[in-house]
């Protein structure tokens, strides 16, 4: 890989990569808050803006410092650097994976998937930290214009490592949850193409890590720039994919999964080639009942509308006819 990066392509990319990121999530967000369907992958989306802010600052300030800038004050950009980096990259795996939990009914791989987020959170602290343990033990670097720590190889295998694990993980769960789900065939392919674009961040991450190894500073804050804005978008892309879908399936002249006036939703039953099957939804919903502590169900009928989250007050669903 002999491509040459100069200081001006990672201004530019810092520049017009990151605001495109940032523009797709408030997007995101804007969605979300329409729609009143606000979650904790919400969250960790308009987490990751932050982190962008932070990275773009912190690039500008190692990229093009100003004379009256101290030598503290570089340091401390590149350390914004850093932690926006990883920040990003982390909030942006937590935001995917909280949608996936979303839409995972309660259960054995419910809990799984909060262990999973759980071991995000270990290794972003792992990852963040040890950075700043090696640059810390090697000070030389704080001198030189741009300033920017050598991080070595051990930092490499550490990144790499936990971004296929991390990707692994994004990939293989909702593979499983869609396999034995009976979303309509529409929904779930449009979920698989989203999901699996969580692939491209392990591609970019190879190809940082190899910058690292190779030790060559600006072409690995340029793949590192380029890794967290593909992160960012891709965190985002089920949202905006999704509201695509409705608004050209409202606008399309094919008939819709819906059933005309029933309540429920179409779904294709997996060996039955009579046509689709409509589907009644019925969400039950528990409340205390003073005869005997026993609980009396209140069922409510709906149609399902697309979206990928149980409502707040939902605790049971049963597919009849499933």
């Amino acid at each position: 890989m002999g491509v040459t990066i100069t200081a001006k392509d990672v201004h530019d990319i810092a520049i017009a990569g990151l605001t495109i990121a940032i523009f797709v999530t408030f997007t995101r967000l804007g969605i979300r808050i329409r729609n009143r369907k606000l979650g904790w992958d919400d969250f960790w989306a308009g987490f990751s803006i932050i982190g962008a802010a932070l990275l773009m600052t912190g690039t500008l300030i190692i990229l093009n410092p100003k004379p009256s800038m101290t030598q503290l004050t570089r340091v401390a950009g590149y350390y914004i650097t850093s932690e926006g980096f990883y920040s990003i990259v982390w909030t942006s795996r937590l935001s995917i994976l909280c949608t996936i939990i979303r839409i995972c009914p309660p259960g054995n791989m419910r809990r799984v998937l909060l262990v999973v987020g759980a071991l995000f959170g270990v290794m972003w602290t792992f990852l963040a930290t040890q950075e700043i343990v090696i640059c810390e033990k090697e000070p030389n670097w704080k001198e030189a214009i741009p300033t920017q720590c050598h991080l070595g190889k051990s930092v490499a295998i550490s990144q790499l490592t936990t971004d296929i694990i991390a990707d692994l993980c994004l990939l293989i769960a909702p593979l499983r949850l869609f396999w034995n789900s009976m979303l309509p065939t529409g929904h779930r392919m449009r979920l698989n193409i989203v999901f699996s674009t969580c692939a491209l961040t392990t591609i970019v991450s190879l190809v940082h890590a190899y910058w690292i190894f190779a030790n060559l500073g600006l072409n690995e804050i340029f793949t590192g720039i380029f890794e967290t804005t593909i992160s960012m978008i891709v965190a985002s892309l089920n949202v905006i994919v999704g509201l695509l879908y409705h608004t050209l399936k409202e606008n399309s002249t094919i008939p819709s999964e819906r059933t005309g006036g029933a309540t429920g939703i179409e779904l294709n039953s997996r060996g039955v080639t009579t046509g689709p099957i409509a589907v009644d939804i019925t969400t039950t919903t528990y409340t205390d009942a003073e005869l005997g502590g026993y609980k009396v169900p209140k069922a409510h009928h709906g149609v399902y509308d697309g979206s990928l989250a149980y409502d707040k007050q939902q605790e049971v669903v049963e597919f009849r006819g499933y």
